[in-house]
């Protein structure tokens, strides 16, 4: 009986780390899945096209290694984005409008990840709202996340723009 109660306490020795990892482990933006599918071309978004959603999430980015930013966001991108850019050259802008404190997370066409919490206004002033303007956008896939800095889950509404 107590050569059966050395092996127990031994598989439970060797295992432990394994189920302290996995129930410490956390799902991080993941842009191989797919959110509300989009599709616009340059033209489309030079006036501003505009989605509403809820922000906020259950997965701190923070702690996601190789990605920018913190707050709380979603695995799956709350819009998937197909861009036709024309060969025009423009910026494509994202920004947001929410009823809280909320972030923008954006993985573009190249693989590039691109993070803002509050917006810079002119004069210096800060503003709660994100926004992200990437130069010379090219064609393709771009994901997209909204998240809130605390907890918290509000009303929001993603802009999408050509300059």
């Amino acid at each position: 009986m107590r050569l059966i109660s050395n092996a127990f306490f031994a598989a439970a020795l060797i295992g432990a780390p394994f189920l302290a990892s996995a129930a410490s482990a956390q799902s991080c933006p993941s842009y191989g899945s797919s959110g509300s599918a989009l599709s616009y071309d340059s033209d489309t978004v030079y006036s501003a096209q505009s989605h509403d959603l809820y922000a906020g999430g259950d997965i701190q980015l923070g702690n996601c290694d190789d990605i920018p930013g913190y707050g709380y966001i979603v695995e799956s991108p709350d819009f998937t984005l197909q861009y036709d850019a024309q060969d025009r050259g423009r910026a494509l802008e994202f920004r947001v409008e929410a009823e809280c404190d909320a972030i923008l997370l954006v993985n573009d066409s190249r693989g590039g990840w691109h993070f803002n919490d509050d917006d810079q206004v002119e004069g210096g002033g800060m503003i709660l709202d994100p926004r992200l303007r990437l130069a010379n956008a090219p064609s393709g896939q771009y994901d997209i996340w909204v998240g809130t800095l605390g907890e918290d889950i509000c009303d929001a509404t993603l802009y999408i723009e050509s300059w």
